[in-house]
C-alpha cells in the first residue's frame, strides 16, 4: 500500500496573514486573519480517529478542545496557525507545529476549540 492510498480525505489550508487596515490621517492598524480564499485547496489527508478530546465547564458555556493528527504528503505548506478546514464535514482545526516523518509525509497536530 502506498501513502497516496493512506489519504483518503480532503483539506482546505488557509495561511494566517497580516493585514493592515489605513485609518485616515496617517494612522494605521495591524490584525491578523485568514483569506476567504483557501491558500491551497483540496489537498490530499488523513485525520486520525485517535485523539484527545475534552470539555471544560466555564461560567459562560462548555467549551470543547479537540486534538488530533492530521498527515499530509510530504511539501505540503502547511504553517503553525494556519487554519485547515476538513472538506466532508467542514470543521475548522488549527495548526501546530508541522514535522516532517522521514521525508515521506508531514504530520500536524491540530487543535478544534469551540462551545457546545
Amino acid at each position: 500500500m502506498a501513502i497516496e492510498d493512506f489519504f483518503e480525505q480532503r483539506c482546505s489550508i488557509y495561511h494566517l496573514e497580516k493585514i493592515v487596515v489605513d485609518m485616515g490621517y496617517g494612522i494605521t492598524s495591524t490584525k491578523y486573519g485568514y483569506p476567504e480564499v483557501p491558500n491551497i485547496e483540496n489537498v490530499p489527508c488523513h485525520f486520525n480517529v485517535e485523539a484527545s478530546a475534552g470539555l471544560n465547564q466555564t461560567e459562560v458555556a462548555n467549551e470543547y478542545l479537540y486534538t488530533g493528527k492530521l498527515q499530509l504528503p510530504v511539501g505540503t505548506d502547511v504553517r503553525v496557525n494556519d487554519m485547515i478546514i476538513e472538506s466532508s464535514t467542514g470543521l475548522e482545526y488549527y495548526a501546530q507545529v508541522p514535522r516532517t516523518v522521514r521525508n515521506h509525509h508531514t504530520i500536524v497536530m491540530v487543535q478544534r476549540k469551540g462551545l457546545t
